[in-house]
């Protein structure tokens, strides 16, 4: 994360911030505590078939997708 987040590499590339995608619990977490700010979510029950089963389910209790992004 440290080298992905690295200022001259994100000057280097005219990058002003970075936006990530994540789903597990834990890189919801990790990602909040390095100042990440949350867009928006979806939930995966949102999601559904058609006989209304949620077509992701996780096995580590996350219920959602987040999408962050960390300014520069």
């Amino acid at each position: 994360m440290a080298k992905m987040e690295d200022p001259a590499k994100m000057r280097e590339f005219k990058c002003s911030k970075i936006a990530s995608e994540i789903s597990s619990l834990a890189n919801q977490c990790l990602m909040k505590k390095r100042g990440y700010t949350a867009l928006t979510e979806t939930l995966f029950a949102s999601e559904c078939d058609e006989s209304g089963r949620p077509l992701i389910v996780t096995d580590d209790g996350t219920d959602r997708v987040v999408l962050v992004c960390k300014d520069f």
